[in-house]
């Protein structure tokens, strides 16, 4: 096995490259569960090398875009509630409904957000124990069918 430290333009923040020979059985079956998840076989070492070392998830995209979601939602709430503040340090007039209308909204999205973190911690805990290959069973037994 050789690490060498190569730049590349597509990605910045890889800069090592690592050769690992398998043998053909082991390709195959690496090949085979990349298949079963829908990624890359690069991608799934990156991800148990960074969950082994750091004990932390690796989200996949479809992960990532529920995590940009709640970014978006936390940052809606925090925009609503910034205009409030702000008309009121004015010594703008903030009317009772005004402010029950932009408290219910951050109600509601906190409440969305709560939601996409439980779904995220459910995955993630599932993924730390459950192996690769179970993860990629059912996808599996789906193309056997």
């Amino acid at each position: 096995m050789s690490i060498k430290s190569q730049r590349t333009p597509r990605s910045a923040a890889r800069s090592g490259v690592l050769h690992v020979r398998l043998h053909d059985q082991e390709t195959a079956a690496l090949k085979q569960l990349a298949a079963a998840l829908g990624q890359p076989p690069s991608r799934l070492l990156r991800r148990l090398i960074r969950e082994a070392i750091t004990g932390g998830p690796d989200y996949f995209k479809d992960e990532l875009v529920d995590l940009r979601r709640m970014v978006r939602e936390l940052s809606a709430i925090g925009r609503n509630l910034n205009q409030l503040a702000r008309a009121a340090n004015r010594g703008e007039a903030v009317s009772g409904p005004t402010v029950r209308r932009v408290v219910n909204a951050a109600i509601l999205q906190t409440a969305a957000v709560k939601a996409l973190y439980d779904q995220a911690l459910e995955t993630v805990v599932k993924r730390a124990v459950v192996p690769l290959s179970r993860e990629a069973a059912p996808a599996q037994e789906e193309g056997k069918a």
